[in-house]
């Protein structure tokens, strides 16, 4: 399957479906271990979600795109649309109320998840109907809207768009229908996933993490990354197998968004990986500011020249 890349005399550009929502943050002194009450320390609230941190990091490169990212209504929705305005991001409005994701760090930084779905994860087929075939270079295609209403549709959507894939499972994999998530294979996407997430879709029945990957490679009759902290991503083809390195705790979504501009800014895959590893350590725990930006900008411009 071609590495995608970005030519700015075609303007071809990735299609990102992915999730846009408003995060509670709770900090408590320590994780609940059942259905306990707690009491935060402190609280705040701010927006996250798979399509908006690629839309904000492709926004900071300049790079052309296209996102399927729904919003509803009520006050978590309100939230969203805002952010998104100032932001400049896309979103697609729908009538439903949008739902929240509730998110609880302990003293020691683990963390907790808690989703309350809503319209941030509907689709109907009007909502890709703008969309021209002929600009679209790949799909990136995250689990999570796969959970919401009318994903067979969402299925047939991509079946006639006919375009390459990277598929993101993450977190609420467990959440896919198996028919549908059968179906995406049929597309032999690529996949991008955490260790975990690879784990479990190779079912549970591997030992390390080049084990989990072949048993995927062999399944999707694709490429596959799996992101493993502190440790990095492992690759593996029908050709190829190697471990681009990354010794810091990252986040996820920040390789991914790494991989995905410097596969858009026609870097290939390799070189890409290693650039999405470096990217993800420069943020750290946050979202890329707009001086690490352009400092990433003369980065990927030093890779397009060789340098």
């Amino acid at each position: 399957m071609p590495v995608f890349c970005y030519n700015s005399s075609i303007m071809k550009k990735p299609l990102i479906i992915g999730s846009v929502y408003t995060e509670i943050l709770n900090y408590v002194d320590e994780l609940p271990k059942g259905n306990e009450d707690f009491t935060p320390r402190k609280s705040e609230m701010r927006v996250r979600g798979s399509g908006y941190e690629m839309a904000r990091v492709f926004n900071g490169f300049g790079f052309p795109y296209e996102l399927i990212a729904p919003a509803g209504t009520g006050t978590y929705g309100e939230i969203v649309k805002e952010e998104c305005q100032k932001e400049g991001i896309p979103l697609i409005a729908k009538d439903d109320i949008n739902g929240c994701m509730y998110t609880l760090i302990d003293n020691a930084g683990n963390e907790g998840y808690m989703s309350v779905p809503g319209a941030e994860y509907d689709f109907d087929l009007e909502d890709i109907q703008y969309i021209d075939p002929e600009e679209i270079s790949i799909v990136v295609l995250f689990g999570e809207m796969l959970t919401g209403k009318n994903s067979a549709d969402l299925i047939q959507a991509l079946d006639d768009l006919q375009k390459p894939m990277i598929f993101v499972p993450g977190s609420r994999g467990d959440d896919i229908d198996e028919d549908i998530l059968n179906a995406v294979f049929q597309f032999e996407p690529q996949l991008f996933l955490s260790d975990t997430e690879a784990y479990f879709i190779a079912g549970a029945r591997t030992h390390d993490m080049k084990e989990t990957a072949g048993a995927l490679h062999e399944e999707s009759e694709a490429p596959v990354m799996i992101f493993q902290q502190l440790e990095g991503v492992y690759y593996q083809d029908d050709e190829q197998k190697y471990l681009v390195p990354c010794s810091k705790n990252v986040q996820f979504n920040m390789v991914l968004a790494g991989y995905l501009a410097a596969g858009t800014a026609g870097i290939d895959r390799q070189r890409a990986l290693k650039y999405a590893c470096s990217f993800a350590q420069e943020c750290r725990s946050k979202l890329p500011s707009s001086n690490l930006m352009e400092m990433e900008k003369r980065q990927l411009a030093d890779l397009i020249l060789g340098k």
